[in-house]
């Protein structure tokens, strides 16, 4: 008992000139403090070198036990001392964290992309009687929207006609409006010369100013352009240079499409 006595006293005494040449500097991990009452007394320190002894278990004071490795060592201890000494750091208040009242956050509405450009293909060509007829020339419009169309058309609602909007006379030529800046000086409308059969749409020529309108010997455009207050859809009254094709015979070339199955069976039994 006497031997262990003199071993802590020596520790002790040797612990209180190591503290001496500590600076006074206020420590954040409060090394010994057992009870945690941000203090380290002597008898916190005595339970300590007991520990460092093996004459007491790590369990009474595992404050001084600040690497984990289940031992007290001696710079464990010059902690201590030193948390007596200069005293220890109060630990940080912990933040209050306010929570705001929650909002109920409506996504907003994925928008409907529109359909900026159409670039009609052979296929879209069909027998003209499907289409609607708007006095002398058949309308169709594969984007939906040919009730907006009809309403440009029947002068119900202003141009310019929307995009997807295909229009034909007879079934040799056609334009569509192409939308996407394609051709600004009419409008985006694109001008097509087809071949028709009962086997279907051949695409001649496509273009702009350059498609030239076999029945009147002149680009399209050259005809159409002079009706931009009809968005360059030629009638009889509009300026439009005329082609010289009676009523009848336009609704005869109509009704004899040869992409229309009941034009195609007359062509095989005449």
């Amino acid at each position: 008992m006497t031997s262990i006595l003199g071993r802590v006293l020596a520790l002790l005494a040797a612990l209180a000139v190591a503290s001496g040449a500590l600076p006074a500097l206020a420590q954040d991990a409060c090394v010994g403090d057992c009870d945690n009452n941000g203090a380290v007394s002597i008898n916190e320190l005595l339970i300590g070198v007991n520990i460092a002894l093996d004459a007491s278990q790590l369990s009474r004071c595992t404050a001084f036990d600040v690497n984990g490795d289940g031992m007290v060592e001696i710079n464990e201890l010059l902690g201590a001392v030193r948390s007596a000494v200069d005293g220890c750091r109060a630990p940080e208040p912990t933040p209050t964290v306010t929570l705001e009242p929650t909002t109920t956050l409506v996504p907003e509405p994925t928008p409907t992309p529109t359909q900026s450009e159409y670039v009609a293909q052979a296929s879209d060509f069909e027998c003209l009687t499907k289409w609607t007829r708007i006095r002398h020339f058949r309308i169709a419009n594969p984007l939906g929207h040919l009730d907006e169309a009809l309403a440009v058309a029947n002068g119900e609602m202003p141009p310019p006609y929307p995009i997807g909007t295909m229009i034909q006379l007879v079934p040799q030529e056609a334009m569509v409006k192409r939308g996407g800046g394609f051709f600004p000086d009419a409008h985006d409308w694109e001008f097509f010369l087809l071949s028709a059969s009962s086997s279907g749409t051949e695409i001649v020529q496509r273009g702009r100013g350059e498609v030239v309108n076999p029945l009147a010997g002149v680009p399209c455009f050259t005809c159409h352009g002079a009706a931009p207050q009809t968005d360059f859809v030629c009638e009889t009254n509009n300026g439009c240079v005329p082609l010289n094709l009676s009523v009848d015979l336009i609704t005869l070339l109509q009704n004899r499409d040869p992409r229309c199955p009941a034009a195609a069976a007359v062509a095989a039994h005449p």
